[in-house]
């Protein structure tokens, strides 16, 4: 599976329809020669975000192109982000409290929290860019989490890099000490 977001430009997407007007070809007779639908062919033209590598191997092929498809390492940037800078990508997960470079320093654990509950990557790695990696990973592994599927993606993504999340579903804690409060 390609994801077409990656390059943030709908790179193929915009080649397959420039190749395919290049050959005078309508998505139909396209389709036909590829093998798919025209409505494949159609959302794949107009920024479909994930492809099949198959399909593309046959439209590849039926406009007289070659797939290439390589791993190309990401250029990080030498910089620190600044707390500001971290602080502004950030602050929309932060509706309940207003967001402060006080808290980055303060209570990074719950800022880890949010971000892993309800952030995207570039909110994750522009935390890690800013307190390391070790430390990321180390509040990761302390984290609550209020979703199980959060907690089992972040706990397995731990695992793969050697460690292990310490603390319990929240609502499982939660659950166990209303059951205590009963008595």
């Amino acid at each position: 599976m390609y994801d077409n977001r990656m390059n943030g430009v709908w790179d193929i997407s915009r080649q397959i329809g420039a190749r395919r007007q290049e050959r005078g070809l309508s998505l139909t007779q396209l389709a036909r020669r590829a093998n798919t639908s025209p409505a494949t062919l159609s959302r794949y033209e107009n920024g479909w975000s994930r492809f099949e590598v198959a399909t593309l191997r046959k439209l590849a092929t039926a406009l007289d192109c070659d797939l290439v498809v390589k791993l190309q390492p990401r250029r990080h940037t030498t910089t620190t982000p600044s707390d500001h800078q971290v602080v502004e990508q950030i602050r929309r997960l932060f509706w309940d409290q207003p967001l402060t470079h006080d808290h980055l320093e303060e209570y990074p654990l719950w800022v880890v929290e949010r971000v892993l509950e309800y952030g995207n990557l570039h909110d994750v790695r522009i935390l890690v860019d800013l307190i390391g990696r070790e430390a990321f990973l180390r509040l990761a592994g302390e984290a609550r989490f209020s979703s199980g599927r959060t907690r089992a993606f972040w706990r397995q993504v731990l695992e793969r890099e050697g460690m292990t999340c310490t603390r319990e579903f929240s609502r499982a804690e939660a659950a166990s000490s209303w059951r205590r409060s009963d008595r």
